[in-house]
């Protein structure tokens, strides 16, 4: 079963599940809603930080993983780690838990993760997560998530200093058994009318207690155990391990890249022609670029990318990727509104200066300069491409859009084409450079004319919420995917 149709399956199974009482979703965190190990990302930033032991912890760690260590030698690595922890202050592993999520944890939390954790508040499940990490790996993924509430490992600290001991029990094995049940008891509900999301057998005494067991990314052993006993078993595609393909794809969509310009010029050399030289550049990146890259498309409202042009395509961004796509969308004709940070990246600023793209510096109240090279770029009968948050959202959420697009669009009387991105960061997070083959999703709005421009602000707000409903759109009601029956701005 695809990827997508095994999530649909288990939206469609959790809206009919019918469990009374308070339902509550534990899940698991390293392998269940991120690939790999929180511990490591943790680690990496006290060695950047200059401590000298943590280089033979993390080797130490890395060792276990790869032993597909567990049971007593997990629990005897994870004491002699706690140890090694002693006379560091607190505060100090809370800034390094925080660089690990900012710089890495964030961006790798898998989508499906969000999309399940999501339906299951939908719902009006309560969403918890039982770990074995610690709370300085734990409570930035808690927060980001929006859980309900988290149990993990807590270290003992002494005037703000950690001792080198353990607060309690490990959260491990049983003691996620035993914190499972006091919080289910805490918000009036049962393990029997639970779901537990993991990826490991150590978590086989809380899968055996709940109604609901959920083997996620399993291990060989989980994978088996759940096979033998009949549960759902899940595999996220989302994310994944650098691997020689993701190196690989990464090298040649850089080339790709970088022939784009040189198709260009060739067009340039040959024609003299400008509008040319730019639609050969377009039309190499988006299907060379897209192939290399490994992207699938499926899109829904193909028939608007034509419709009507010269118009203003707006689009949410996620990912360095989303110019590849959006040239492969639009093909011809068009001049993108790009950040003027962009101008110093070695591979996409010649290729955008070469494009003849729109540079925005995002700090100056002056953008006169900018809005009549929009305008000749119209008259010309070029399209614009700009996604109106500014800037990319690590978490897939959607920030808030400027109406400058808007202003223009009535300005120079042409419409604006909405295009929403549903996954493109699955081929390449935030922060991320090696690429991942990926099936991109892609809804085209139809057109909204200059006509029904009137309250800018209000219509910048509600284009806003139909991005957002599309986005949630993605994700099935009980097995059927839903339709929105809101019209557009409220016509």
């Amino acid at each position: 079963m695809a990827h997508s149709q095994q999530i649909r399956a288990h939206l469609h199974q959790l809206g009919a599940a019918g469990d009374e009482g308070q339902v509550i979703a534990f899940f698991d965190l390293d392998r269940t809603l991120i690939p790999g190990y929180s511990a490591i990302a943790v680690l990496l930033e006290w060695v950047r930080g200059g401590n000298k032991g943590a280089r033979g912890l993390a080797r130490e760690i890395l060792a276990n993983i790869n032993q597909r260590g567990g049971g007593k030698r997990y629990t005897g690595l994870y004491r002699s780690t706690v140890r090694a922890m002693a006379g560091v202050e607190e505060l100090e592993f809370q800034q390094y838990g925080m660089r690990a999520f900012e710089r890495n944890l964030e961006a790798s939390i898998f989508r499906e993760a969000r999309q399940i954790i999501s339906y299951h508040r939908q719902l009006g499940h309560k969403v918890v997560i039982v770990s074995a990490a610690t709370t300085y790996q734990t409570a930035p993924i808690a927060d980001a998530l929006g859980v309900d509430a988290f149990f993990c490992t807590r270290l003992k600290t002494r005037d703000g200093v950690l001792t080198g001991d353990v607060e309690g029990g490990l959260c491990f094995g049983e003691g996620k058994v035993l914190a499972a049940r006091r919080y289910a008891r805490s918000v009036g509900g049962s393990l029997k009318n639970s779901w537990f999301y993991s990826d490991s057998a150590d978590d086989l005494p809380l899968l055996k207690k709940v109604g609901h067991p959920v083997a996620t990314n399993p291990s060989e052993s989980l994978a088996a155990f759940a096979i033998n006993r009949d549960w759902p078993v899940l595999r996220f595609s989302s994310r994944g391990k650098v691997n020689l393909e993701s190196l690989l794809r990464t090298a040649l969509t850089a080339n790709a890249l970088v022939s784009s310009v040189a198709a260009g010029a060739a067009s340039w050399m040959l024609s003299r022609s400008r509008s040319r030289a730019a639609n050969s550049m377009t039309s190499w990146l988006g299907d060379i670029g897209a192939a290399s890259a490994g992207l699938e498309f499926e899109i829904e409202g193909t028939q608007y990318l034509e419709e009507v042009r010269p118009a203003i395509f707006t689009f949410n961004h996620q990912s360095y990727l989303d110019s590849v796509v959006m040239a492969h969308l639009l093909r011809h004709d068009i001049v993108a509104f790009c950040k003027q940070e962009l101008t110093d990246n070695p591979i996409l600023g010649p290729i955008l200066k070469a494009h003849g793209a729109i540079f925005v510096d995002r700090e100056s109240r002056n953008q006169s300069l900018c809005l009549r090279q929009a305008g000749e770029a119209l008259r010309q009968g070029k399209s614009l491409v700009i996604a109106p948050e500014g800037t990319r959202s690590a978490s897939g959420e959607l920030g808030a859009f400027k109406p400058g697009a808007f202003y223009l669009a009535r300005k120079m009387k042409v419409p604006i084409v909405p295009v929403i991105l549903h996954n493109v960061s699955d081929a390449l997070p935030k922060g991320k450079l090696l690429l991942r083959p990926a099936t991109i999703e892609v809804t085209v709005l139809p057109p909204l004319m200059p006509a029904d421009m009137k309250n800018i602000r209000q219509l910048s707000a509600e284009l806003h919420a139909r991005y957002c409903a599309c986005l949630a759109d993605s994700m099935p009601n009980n097995g059927v995917r839903v339709t929105l029956e809101a019209p557009l701005f409220g016509e």
